[in-house]
């Protein structure tokens, strides 16, 4: 049968079910308990209608006797006469005290004023009786004290009756009352073992529902990790039952994600795998096969240093050793392919703890270092067979236009100039790709130096004194100065860069305003202009690499990598750059680094 109860119901249970009992018990025993009191209340007043009735059969002997000896002392002893009245005066009051007693019982009632009655005619009798004893009339005297006689044995014998009717009582009384205390020693010992044997019973039942239970839900648990398919399921309402069913419904679920990552990892074109503390591969994903041409089961089992080029074994090693002890970042190796290629990868690598291995995804950055390559040829090319031309072909410009060869015409030295602005403005571009290629290959060496650095803003300043005259901007630099160690000749680069452009966004007749300041160990550094501003949604993006104003647009007179090499330098210094701007309200290019060591301040 199936229970509906939850577990903490049938807890409950447990302990209810012999509560009632012993509640049922104790009822009894209270109820057997009341039935003694009222029985005990009987025996007493037996025990005091005995102790009564005692009393005044002795006190009416007793008269009885005191008046026989007063009649045998011939009325000389007195005593006895007073005797005999005492206790006949005390027989009248027990009498009476009896008839409270028996009070309810018509028959004992009945016994009694028959008693009262013949005690009325002996005391009636006994006086007659002495007076004609007084009198010498001894044939009275004869008759009457046959009558005393009469009452007397009369009365004692109703006494004696109820002398013994009570006896009798009380005998039962105690045969009950040891039948009770039996009795009541069997309901205390059955609630006792009852409540006992139930609360027993009911808990073992229990105890082998909830081990049962528990044994299959912890089997569930083994199987589940084995991969094995789960017991059937429990039956029932209960919080273990609820579990089993939260249990498969987890199981369920958890396997839906499994093979959803297993799927990911299957479809994933990164090599995704598990390193043992060996450093052997213990887990391979399907990738393998296009990326490194090795079925998954091929490489199980074998030690990572067994596809890596040899010349980036020992490299390879440490990395993976390291990362079981400390987080690495993301390190790159050739991996070989099993028909002799060479993949170039890059390897991302996390260690976990619980499984004592490594996570790993190999990605293949083949193309990518191709593609730098290429870039790198590119660039040598630019730097070789461009750069050098153009700056050949600038200064026989330069020649022509300073009469070196012979006076030309007019229209010949516009036609020079407008080639010659067209040169520079190419070597300025080749200039700027050779800057950030430097910048990202790490191969620009930064020189720092401890400098003025008014002095670099002055340098800059005259680099573009002819623009500002073209443009009719001035340009205000600060009074105070700043000593900072840094690379200068790039810091030069960097304000430059940013002065001529808010000279050419800046209206005819405006100026360029440069401050600086030493605070909390930085040198900051704002240029402001009063130019259109820029957009809000260019903002963001204002850094980034062949960026230009849309409000430049049309007009495009440089290579959009000018405030991208700038970013640069100041990251390479360590500090950070930015720009402050309201649309139509000018713009504030702002640039802090690190001063490195006490500021010095010249007024």
């Amino acid at each position: 049968m199936q229970i509906k109860l939850k577990l903490s119901h049938q807890l409950l249970l447990l302990v209810i079910i012999p509560v009632v009992f012993e509640l049922i018990i104790g009822i009894m025993l209270y109820s057997s308990l009341q039935s003694s009191g009222e029985e005990l209340k009987q025996e007493a007043r037996s025990r005091q209608l005995l102790k009564k009735v005692n009393e005044v059969r002795s006190e009416f002997l007793w008269s009885y006797q005191a008046c026989n000896e007063y009649v045998f002392s011939q009325g000389a002893d007195k005593s006895k006469l007073d005797l005999y009245l005492k206790h006949a005066w005390a027989a009248a009051r027990d009498i009476s005290a009896l008839k409270t007693l028996v009070r309810g019982d018509k028959q004992s009632e009945e016994k009694i004023a028959t008693v009262e009655k013949l005690t009325k005619g002996a005391k009636e009798y006994t006086d007659k009786f002495l007076d004609a004893y007084s009198k010498g009339d001894f044939i009275i005297f004869m008759t009457y004290g046959n009558y005393v006689k009469k009452c007397a044995t009369g009365a004692s014998d109703i006494l004696n009756g109820m002398i013994e009717q009570q006896l009798e009582l009380l005998d039962k009384y105690a045969e009950r009352k040891s039948d009770e205390r039996n009795a009541q020693s069997k309901l205390v010992l059955l609630a006792v073992f009852g409540s006992g044997a139930l609360v027993s019973i009911f808990a073992v039942l229990l105890s082998l529902r909830i081990s049962t239970r528990f044994d299959v839900l912890i089997d569930n648990a083994q199987r589940l990790a084995a991969g094995q398919e789960l017991n059937p399921p429990l039956e029932g309402q209960s919080e273990l039952e609820i579990l089993d069913r939260e249990f498969r419904r987890m199981s369920q679920e958890l396997e839906n994600t499994l093979r959803k990552q297993r799927a990911i990892v299957d479809y994933a074109a990164d090599v995704i795998c598990s390193l043992n503390p060996a450093l052997s591969f213990s887990e391979m994903s399907t990738a393998a096969l296009t990326v490194w041409g090795y079925e998954p089961d091929e490489l199980i089992g074998k030690r990572v240093a067994s596809i890596v080029y040899g010349d980036d074994v020992e490299r390879t090693t440490q990395v993976l050793e390291g990362a079981q002890h400390a987080p690495v970042d993301s390190f790159e190796n050739r991996v070989v392919r099993k028909d002799g290629s060479i993949v170039d990868t890059r390897w991302s690598v996390r260690y976990v703890e619980q499984e004592k291995s490594l996570v790993c995804v190999a990605h293949d950055i083949s193309q990518r270092k191709e593609l730098e390559r290429m870039k790198q040829e590119f660039v040598a090319i630019v730097s070789h067979d461009l750069r050098s031309p153009l700056t050949s072909i600038n200064m026989r410009l330069g020649t022509l236009a300073g009469g070196m060869h012979g006076d030309l015409p007019a229209a010949a030295l516009k036609i020079i100039s407008g080639i010659e602005a067209s040169v520079v403005r190419l070597i300025g571009l080749i200039n700027d790709l050779l800057d950030v290629e430097k910048l990202e290959s790490g191969a620009w060496d930064m020189r720092f130096v401890e400098k003025s650095f008014l002095e670099t803003m002055e340098i800059a300043t005259e680099s573009l004194l002819a623009l500002g005259e073209k443009k009719k901007v001035e340009i205000v630099l600060p009074l105070n100065d700043v000593i900072v160690k840094a690379d200068h000749e790039r810091l030069t680069q960097v304000v430059a860069n940013i002065m001529s452009n808010a000279i050419k966004f800046s209206p005819e007749n405006s100026k360029v305003f440069v401050t600086q300041e030493a605070k909390n160990g930085f040198l900051e550094v704002r240029i402001s202009d009063n130019g259109p501003g820029i957009l809000e949604e260019e903002r963001a993006l204002v850094f980034d690499r062949f960026r230009q104003s849309k409000r430049d647009s049309g007009k495009k007179t440089g290579s959009g990598l000018g405030l991208a090499i700038c970013a640069a330098i100041i990251k390479e210094h360590g500090g950070k750059i930015g720009v402050d701007s309201n649309n139509g309200k000018g713009s504030t290019f702002w640039f802090q680094i690190p001063l490195e060591r006490a500021a010095k301040s010249v007024h």
